[in-house]
């Protein structure tokens, strides 16, 4: 039977390829652990000690005094102020001297949020911060310092886009004037510096952008004025956890609501089909940002080892589109088109993954996101203002006696049957194929065998990118 491994998109997953080594919730034994501890930052509790399954009960606020009544593998079973119980990771407790936080009766209704149109001056002390509806489920809102207004974080992706949308361009040099700490334990742990770091003060609760760099994001914590890098939507949700500030849902209610808009695309598609390089640059004309990559993706960088004859590419690539459009249009979301530019970045990573060794997403030496390496290593123009690209990757194979062609599609249909599973919970590999920001899509591949059969390294590339190249005709 054929193998096929898959990897999350966003979040690193460093896997030997073709082997699987999956973790196992609820395995582990669990032991009676009677005890009282303090929370040290704002965490989840969970029905169930496990990320990837426990649905969210209730969040314990940093200082909160907890009993503790048995453990596994990194977690402890809480009874929780508002007389919840469930799991919690252990890394967010300390041990303390302190008497229990008084339990909260659950005999008084709690108060709907509503959506004021202006914020109330009271609230102005939440400006720049991350919020967490403790009488809810945890959910996070992150309130613009400039509008004051908040905005809903459903999630990693949606973190990290907000930061981005709200995003300041800083030179380096002032950059340079703002202390940043390595993790969310050491900006909790530092002293504030807003009384006499002016510029730190000024920018605190906002979103910086490295606009002389490849546009890396930091937040300024408006308690310290310190800053601490988010390179992906992992980090902005480990920020949201650590440094979210409390709220209930009266005082939520009395900050204005808003949501991002989304900007069509559907009408902007070039369908210019031309493969020369004059088209190429065309591309690059209006273009919200160009990256500052050497290599001009969309030339035919495809594709890479021991690529069997008779591997008709058009017809793979045509499947894999197919599949795409089919899935996203009947979610209502609009078609996207191969693009020989995606085709060409994802070959060369599929590649990369073969001479690392493994199924990855860690760029070497520099462990940065797929969008950061596409921005230093090829040329190309995106539609808006930083450019939009996502990645999912994977293993496959293929065998001449199965038809070399056929058994590389039936690769992918296993790939795409396994990302369109998580749609029942909103999986990353499922919101990366129906994103709203992109328009193109390239898959890559590196062959790893001989004529006849062997493994497949797989990588797709979703783009928001300007104008379109169309995918080049070629069998081997």
């Amino acid at each position: 039977m054929r193998k096929l491994i898959v990897i999350g998109f966003v979040l690193t997953l460093v896997l030997v390829p073709f082997a699987v080594n999956a973790g196992c919730c609820g395995c582990d034994p669990v032991y009676e652990y009677n005890t009282i501890l303090e929370v040290v930052s704002a965490v989840w509790v969970r029905d169930q000690a496990c990320v990837d399954t426990g649905t969210i009960i209730d969040t314990l606020q940093a200082g909160e005094v907890v009993q503790v009544t048995h453990r596994t593998d990194g977690w402890y079973k809480v009874i929780s102020p508002r007389g919840k119980i469930g799991w919690s990771g252990e890394q967010f407790f300390k041990t303390t001297t302190k008497p229990l936080t008084g339990t909260t009766t659950t005999n008084t209704q709690v108060q709907p949020v509503t959506d004021p149109t202006y914020s109330s001056s009271t609230m102005s002390h939440t400006k720049g911060y991350i919020l967490l509806q403790v009488q809810e489920h945890g959910e996070a809102w992150y309130v613009d310092p400039v509008s004051f207004k908040r905005y809903y974080m459903k999630d990693g992706p949606t973190a990290y886009e907000m930061m981005r949308t709200f995003g300041l361009g800083i030179t380096d040099a002032d950059l340079a004037k703002i202390p940043s700490v390595v993790d969310t334990t050491a900006m909790n742990n530092s002293s504030s510096i807003c009384s006499y770091n002016s510029l730190a003060n000024r920018l605190k609760g906002k979103i910086l952008l490295q606009v002389q760099k490849n546009g890396e994001a930091w937040y300024v914590y408006p308690k310290t004025c310190r800053m601490i890098y988010m390179k992906d939507g992992s980090a902005a949700y480990e920020i949201m956890r650590f440094l979210g500030l409390g709220i209930t849902n009266a005082d939520l209610s009395k900050i204005a609501a808003s949501e991002l808009e989304i900007k069509p695309y559907a009408d902007s598609i070039n369908t210019t089909t031309s493969t020369g390089d004059s088209t190429i640059e065309q591309t690059f004309s209006g273009a919200g940002f160009i990256s500052s990559g050497s290599q001009i993706a969309g030339t035919g960088l495809f594709q890479k080892g021991s690529v069997p004859s008779g591997f008709n590419y058009a017809v793979i690539n045509q499947h894999v589109l197919d599949r795409i459009n089919y899935e996203r249009t009947k979610r209502g979301k609009p078609a996207i088109v191969a693009d020989q530019r995606m085709v060409d970045t994802a070959s060369v990573w599929a590649e990369q993954m073969y001479l690392q060794g493994q199924i990855t997403h860690t760029r070497q030496p520099v462990n940065m996101i797929a969008r950061e390496w596409v921005w230093q290593n090829f040329k190309i123009g995106f539609r808006e203002t930083w450019g939009w690209l996502y990645e999912n990757i994977g293993g496959g194979s293929y065998k001449r006696s199965s038809g070399i062609n056929e058994s590389i599609m039936s690769s992918m249909d296993s790939l795409f049957d396994f990302y369109m599973s998580e749609e029942s919970y909103n999986g990353i590999h499922y919101q990366t194929i129906m994103h709203d920001h992109l328009t193109h899509v390239g898959v890559g591949f590196y062959f790893s065998g001989n004529n006849d059969s062997g493994n497949l390294y797989t990588v797709l590339h979703y783009g928001g990118l300007n104008g379109n190249i169309g995918v080049i005709d070629k069998t081997w």
